[in-house]
């Protein structure tokens, strides 16, 4: 058996808040000598940070939805290595249905599910209970599974020793600490940028207000109260069934790393450099040489706050067009997608010019939109992904694709046409793809691939 402390922390309320009890709740437990290691319940991105800010290690990403169970316990072992506790963030399926009694939501809820990952890891659940939603003496519904409870925006000391005591004898479960309401702290949070980390202060502001009424040792406690079942290593052993790169010459990865460029399942660079591969970091806003590479990895980030920054580095787009001409490898996400267009619409309205190695302009959205699961058919080939291989990910609507040219398609299901698109061995994805989940596209970033050189007429 293994001993790894965890906890699960989610909502039961609907559109209530996690983040500012689990960024408290993470600076709490780090203040106590605990290092965390946070996990978010589905594979997509959280529009603020706050995990590095606060433990130091990245967030981290399981997801029921596109994980069978072994590759999720293996996933979680893997990112909890370097960590005393982890820490599980979500929503539970125990919401409030429309005439407002509570129930269960069924397979109806697309995509990953906390409570799965509960069953999965034998997770500990707390429930984030919003005090200011809660009717006067009316309680939800006691979830089927809850071992302890945080409550959240409570309006006075009174208020929470009240709730403590009617949660304490009506639903049997411990108050493991509370956050008072906090109007400031919420319109700071809010104006926070989209893709930020939040001010190390502001969470440790938060930290206070939990440590007022928590015992870090209490939750502590609980989750190291459960031992965990052995994981035979399979996706991250040695001898993994993935292609590697060749011996005498490894394949190399130029990661896109910075303030703009910055959303990557940590999973995937693991599984790159095990397989062998040399995984190098540059920045498209800094940088002005690109390191002489293989392959062009460009994540998801938010282009649109720096675009005539980015359009400003000619050093670095030409740099970036040279290494299409000549043949090789680029794959983006999301904002990555949007830097690779001729031009990038800003929150202004405005067509900043970008590297134009896609015949498109990328619009932005400026209504945010819900992460939507997508499963899809490849029904045009590739260096990512062949013919009819199925494809698995978190759609991101912040960009739309108006095409300036022609523009390959690759995707069969009506609608999803442009959410994967290619033009010479530039690869381009809308959706977030997390290759832990879906080794056989990681093992194309290692297959020898062809060079198709751009044409000479292109801007590229």
């Amino acid at each position: 058996m293994l001993r790894l402390p965890r906890v699960a922390l989610g909502t039961i309320q609907a559109d209530a808040q996690t983040q500012p009890c689990s960024w408290a709740l993470m600076d709490l437990l780090s203040r106590d000598g605990a290092q965390v290691q946070h996990f978010h319940s589905r594979a997509c991105f959280s529009p603020l940070n706050a995990a590095l800010a606060v433990t130091g290690l990245n967030s981290r990403h399981l997801d029921s939805w596109l994980m069978s169970k072994e590759v999720c316990r293996e996933v979680f072992v893997h990112g909890c290595a370097s960590s005393d506790l982890a820490l599980v963030e979500g929503r539970f399926d125990w919401l409030p249905s429309e005439d407002g009694r509570a129930g269960s939501l069924e397979d109806g809820q697309a995509g990953s599910r906390l409570d799965s990952l509960c069953d999965w890891l034998d997770l500990p659940r707390i429930v984030v209970l919003d005090a200011s939603r809660l009717a006067d003496c009316e309680l939800p519904e006691r979830p089927d599974q809850v071992d302890g409870v945080v409550l959240d925006r409570v309006r006075s000391p009174a208020e929470l020793f009240r709730l403590q005591t009617c949660l304490e004898a009506l639903w049997d479960v411990p108050v493991l600490g509370a956050l008072e309401q906090r109007a400031s702290l919420e319109e700071t949070i809010s104006r926070l940028p989209r893709g930020s980390s939040p001010p190390r202060e502001l969470c440790r502001l938060l930290g206070d207000q939990l440590a007022r009424f928590a015992r870090p040792d209490r939750i502590r406690a609980l989750a190291a109260r459960r031992e965990f079942m052995p994981v035979r290593p399979a996706l991250f052993a040695p001898s993994a069934d993935l292609p590697a790169g060749e011996p005498d010459r490894p394949l190399t990865v130029a990661v896109a790393f910075d303030s703009v460029f910055n959303c990557y399942f940590p999973d995937t660079l693991d599984l790159l450099e095990l397989r062998g591969a040399k995984v190098v970091d540059f920045s498209p806003l800094r940088d002005e040489v690109l390191p002489e590479v293989d392959l062009v990895y460009l994540g998801c980030g938010h282009p649109e706050f720096e675009a005539e920054a980015l359009s400003s580095n000619h050093c670095m787009l030409l740099a970036l067009r040279n290494h299409v001409r000549g043949g090789r490898r680029v794959y983006a996400e999301g904002g990555g997608l949007a830097y690779l267009c001729e031009h990038l619409e800003t929150p202004k309205g405005e067509l900043v010019p970008m590297l134009g190695v896609l015949p498109a302009i990328a619009r932005l959205n400026r209504r945010r939109t819900v992460v939507r699961p997508v499963e899809v058919t490849v029904a045009k080939e590739n260096w990512l992904a062949g013919g009819g291989a199925r494809l698995r990910g978190y759609l991101n609507s912040n960009w739309s694709l108006e095409a300036t040219g022609p523009l390959a398609e690759c995707l069969a299901e009506p609608g999803h046409e442009q959410d994967l698109v290619a033009q010479f061995q530039v690869v381009g994805s809308r959706m977030h793809l997390n290759f832990a989940a879906q080794p056989e596209a990681l093992g194309s970033f290692f297959k020898p691939c062809a060079p198709k050189r751009a044409f000479a007429g292109s801007r590229a």
